[in-house]
């Protein structure tokens, strides 16, 4: 450096000599300012080989599709047996014997318990001698009569004679219907010393033991029936018109679950709408439903609650997205749609109903376009992307 500076110099004095040699020491300057400095820094804002702007987002899609989906209701039930009842004694007595156990599964007609019968047997015994005493009187004034209808014929007997053996015979038998209808009293209250299960079902605690004096209409078990369930739930009374609409086409259906297991981790038991309540609770407007299920595996409890599932019927002409698709903005519901240019825009859409992880649409957005379903929080309006299909999407 030093070199050039004394150059310079040298240069100076000799152009006060020499008038051309200005021209000369500007070009020995200018390539000793070559030699000796650095290149000149590039233009702001200029990027070699390259496109201003931030690069793309990459984000998740799917594509919308036209289509239907279920008129879904979600509600806590009770699982309502279809019969249930006290079994107990219709005459008094006592308790000779207890044929059951607590909790055991009986079937109709199934003894369950008995009374103390001697007495009603010692009654039921008397009215069959009653009953063979008087069938012997009835056949002997039935003989009587025909006696003196024979004597009457042929001029031997009298009318009087006729007539009282007629009245004879028609006493024997009102005497014996009487016989008889006695006797068919005690034999029900025999019947009614044993107490049997009127129906299919599995009893609980049984409250009485042998020995035990019991009066009439005194509880013994109670039997219930496992086997169909009712379960019963409400829907808002909003609901009506979908609720006798579906209920009048047969497709008003239930899938329920246990509610501890409402997350869909238990596998759902399906039954059919028997009944609607024939009034609208006024204080809670709500209307009671009950449907059928089988309960072949005895999975349901009576007592229980579940979680309810009710399909009201079909929703026709929407637009179906995933779940995940719909966010909310400041309008409202919004989705992002991928243009074919590879930028996103965002899109006010009206939201018809919600079934499981999909969402059905009446406005907003068409069949065919791709919506973004993983990155939205990082979008804007305009915004390019890298789009891939999301999960278990078509491309």
């Amino acid at each position: 450096m030093r070199i050039y500076l004394g150059l310079a110099a040298a240069l100076a004095v000799a152009a006060m000599l020499l008038p051309d040699l200005p021209r000369q020491a500007a070009g020995v300057l200018g390539l000793a300012a070559a030699e000796g400095s650095d290149p000149p820094a590039p233009a702001a804002g200029s990027k070699k080989g390259g496109t201003s702007g931030p690069p793309p987002i990459r984000v998740e899609v799917a594509s919308a599709a036209a289509g239907s989906l279920p008129v879904l209701r979600r509600t806590v039930g009770t699982v309502v047996p279809v019969a249930s009842t006290a079994l107990s004694s219709l005459a008094a007595g006592t308790i000779a014997e207890i044929r059951v156990r607590d909790g055991a599964e009986v079937k109709a007609g199934e003894v369950i318990a008995r009374l103390d019968d001697r007495a009603v047997r010692a009654a039921l015994d008397r009215d069959i001698a009653a009953v063979a005493r008087d069938q012997a009187a009835l056949d002997n004034a039935k003989s009587a009569l025909a006696r003196a209808q024979n004597l009457m014929s042929t001029g031997n007997g009298t009318q009087q004679a006729r007539d009282d053996a007629s009245t004879t015979e028609r006493e024997a038998e009102a005497t014996l219907a009487l016989d008889r209808a006695t006797m068919e009293i005690d034999q029900v209250a025999l019947d009614n010393t044993t107490i049997r299960a009127p129906f299919d079902g599995r009893l609980g605690a049984v409250l009485l033991s042998q020995g035990a004096y019991v009066a009439p209409g005194t509880p013994i078990v109670t039997l219930t029936q496992m086997r169909p369930v009712h379960v019963e739930f409400s829907l808002p009374d909003t609901d009506l018109t979908l609720i006798r609409a579906a209920l009048a086409a047969g497709r008003l259906t239930v899938a329920v679950r246990p509610l501890q297991a409402a997350d869909d981790s238990a596998d759902a038991v399906t039954g059919t709408v028997r009944f609607i309540d024939n009034a609208v609770d006024r204080a809670s407007g709500t209307l009671t439903l009950r449907a059928e299920l089988a309960n072949g595996d005895e999975g349901l409890w009576p007592g229980q609650p579940l979680d309810v599932e009710a399909t009201l019927g079909q929703a026709e002409d929407l637009v179906i997205v995933p779940s995940v698709a719909v966010q909310p903005g400041a309008s409202g519901p919004q989705v992002f749609v991928v243009a074919k240019d590879g930028t996103v825009a965002r899109r006010p859409v009206t939201i018809a109903l919600r079934s499981g992880d999909r969402i059905g649409l009446t406005g907003g957005l068409a069949g065919g376009e791709n919506v973004v379903t993983e990155g939205q929080l990082t979008l804007t309006d305009g915004a390019r992307v890298t789009a891939s299909p999301a999960p278990g999407a078509a491309p």
